[in-house]
Formats: structure tokens, C-alpha cells, sequence
């Protein structure tokens, strides 16, 4: 699993590319990301390839359905390693 993946197009509102960054920052350091910006999490969606998304990361949404909120997280077999603002691999650990 080495492709890198770069989650931002050059098209992409400034608000959106700051949350994006913080989605990658907080995936490298926790392994997982909360977020209330539903462009950046859709964004993030489309751009992850989807074996990453059927094998390695979760999206999901809190049990008791906080309006807003969704939760990216990646499986504790894998770790993300940043290679830009917007942009990441996935390496086994």
C-alpha cells in the first residue's frame, strides 16, 4: 500500500482545504478524524480509492446521530503517513 493520496482538487474552497488538512493531521497523529464539515468528509470520500475504503478506512457517524459530525478512522493494522498538506499512504505497521 504505497499510492499516494492526494485529497484535494485544485477547484476546492479554502474552508474545505483548511478541513481537509485537519482530517489528514488528525488521522497521522489519532488514526482517527472528527469532523462537522459534510463537503470535506464527502471530498475526503471520493478521492480515497475504494479498496482503501472496504479494507483499511471507516467513515461513520456517532450512535446517537449528533447532527453534523461523522468520524474517519483507520484500522489499527495501518497507519497514515503524511506526504504534503493534502496528501497521505497508508503503510502496514
Amino acid at each position: 500500500m504505497s499510492k499516494i493520496i492526494k485529497v484535494v482538487k485544485l477547484s476546492t474552497p479554502e474552508e474545505t482545504r483548511v478541513s481537509l488538512r485537519n482530517i489528514v493531521n488528525q488521522l497521522e497523529v489519532n488514526n482517527y478524524a472528527v469532523t462537522s464539515d459534510m463537503n470535506a468528509v464527502r471530498l475526503f470520500s471520493r478521492f480515497v480509492p475504494k479498496n482503501y475504503k472496504d479494507n483499511t478506512i471507516i467513515f461513520s457517524r456517532p450512535a446517537n446521530k449528533i447532527r453534523g459530525v461523522s468520524i474517519i478512522t483507520v484500522k489499527p493494522d495501518f497507519v497514515i503517513e503524511k506526504c504534503g498538506e493534502y496528501s497521505f499512504k497508508i503503510k502496514a505497521k
